[in-house]
């Protein structure tokens, strides 16, 4: 999570490649890279991001670009919900 502009940001990848790419610049967050495979997981995982405040998601950032694809969590969760 991180604060830009006045408002809580995560990242989101929509492939293991592009997530895997993000991790290897920051192998000291000791992360790792699960799928979100079904609804349930997808919605618990939105959920846990809007108790966390985080307002919106980075869609696949990328280290060293200055721009990014930002959705709203909470119009991702309606997405998910409608699915």
């Amino acid at each position: 999570m991180v604060e830009a502009l006045g408002e809580r940001l995560s990242g989101i990848w929509t492939s293991r490649e592009l997530a895997e790419a993000f991790l290897a610049h920051h192998p000291h967050l000791g992360m790792r890279v699960s799928a979100l495979e079904s609804r349930a997981l997808k919605e618990a995982y939105l959920r846990a991001l809007g108790m966390l405040q985080v307002e919106a998601v980075m869609v696949d950032y990328r280290p060293g670009t200055h721009r990014a694809q930002v959705a709203r969590v909470k119009d991702l969760l309606e997405e998910v919900r409608r699915a």
